[in-house]
Order: structure tokens, then C-alpha cells, then sequence
């Protein structure tokens, strides 16, 4: 196996190990045995324990940036225009694509490191951000484009919590409906000003 393909297959072994019971579990006895190899070889990938919990934060933190760029930049699978609701959709489909790595940063496991969470922060606030951007864009007399930017956010991380939790009644369907019913009846439509 090559140095890449190990140090991948290292990392798959640590996240679903942290994914199932949070990173205490993932010890390098355990890392090392899941992947057939030597606790010297998982050194030699990583450095250390922290190395390999860094790089799967990485990994991962790439992975649902790139998703969440994809939500926003090409919606699809919804017949409704409206951007705020693409993105929403786009962002349901990342997570039922890979639902490992949302749980990873919606429910931050036991014992995550401080990289974790430092990210963590990071990552909200480019999505908050980004959502005052876009109500800025939308609407340029809204009252509070900030505030309303957070709530939207936290609306938004609560669904998408619901998906990953009990995805039997959080469809897409009732999800879709639902922010559908919030944007038509909370923003007001394209051009109106408030």
C-alpha cells in the first residue's frame, strides 16, 4: 500500500472510531490494530496522537468546505429558485452524502481536541458571514442583516442536527417545506424592501 493510500485508510479507521465513540476511544493501540499495522508505522504517518487527530480535522474540515461551496455555488434538485432555499437543499444532500463527516462538526464527539472546535468556530462564523453577504445582496434595507444572518444560521444547524438524528421524520420533503414556509413568510420577496 502506498504512503498515501496508508495514511488515508489511517484515517478512515480513526474517523469511524470517533465517529461511533469520540475520540477517547480512538487510542494508537487500537488506531494501529484496526489498520494491521505497527504503532512505529502509525508514528512514522503521523507523528503522534494529536498529529493523526489534526490531520483527520483537516481531512474533514476540507471536505465539508468543499461540499458547502458546492451547496451554495451549484443548486440543483429543487424546482424553487430561490437561492437561500438551493443552498439549504445543496447542504442536506452533503450531509446524507457524508454524514460522518457533518456529525464530526454538528455533534462534536467526547473528547475532540481543541483543533476541533477551533475550527469549528471558524466555520460558523465563514457561514455566517456568507449568509449576511447574500441577505445584504437580497435585501439592502433589512433592519439587521447580522442578526438575522445568526438566526438563520442557528435555524438552519438545528435542521440539519434533525437530519443526521432522525433523518425517518426529518425528510427532505418536510425540511425543504419548512424553510420554504420561513422564507416566503420571515424575508420578504426579491425587490420588496421591509
Amino acid at each position: 500500500m502506498s504512503a498515501e493510500n496508508r495514511r488515508e485508510q489511517i484515517l478512515d479507521i480513526t474517523h469511524a472510531i470517533v465517529d461511533a465513540e469520540g475520540f477517547h476511544a480512538a487510542t494508537p493501540n487500537r488506531i494501529a490494530e484496526a489498520a494491521g499495522i505497527t504503532r512505529p508505522v502509525l508514528y512514522q504517518q503521523f507523528g503522534d496522537l494529536a498529529g493523526i487527530f489534526v490531520a483527520l480535522i483537516d481531512r474533514e474540515a476540507a471536505r465539508a468546505a468543499t461540499q458547502f461551496a458546492e451547496a451554495i455555488l451549484q443548486p440543483r434538485e429543487t424546482d424553487d429558485p430561490d437561492p437561500f432555499i438551493g443552498a439549504f437543499a445543496g447542504a442536506i444532500r452533503a450531509i446524507d452524502s457524508h454524514p460522518a463527516t457533518w456529525r464530526l462538526f454538528l455533534f462534536p464527539p467526547a473528547g475532540a481536541p481543541p483543533e476541533l472546535h477551533r475550527r469549528l468556530a471558524e466555520s460558523q462564523e465563514a457561514v455566517r458571514d456568507f449568509l449576511e453577504h447574500e441577505l445584504l445582496q437580497a435585501f439592502p434595507r433589512l433592519p439587521d442583516p447580522e442578526y438575522t444572518a445568526r438566526i438563520l444560521h442557528a435555524s438552519g444547524r438545528e435542521l440539519l442536527q434533525l437530519r443526521l438524528t432522525d433523518p425517518a421524520n426529518a425528510t427532505v420533503a418536510r425540511l425543504i417545506a419548512l424553510v420554504r414556509h420561513l422564507r416566503t413568510n420571515v424575508l420578504p420577496a426579491e425587490g420588496d424592501q421591509p
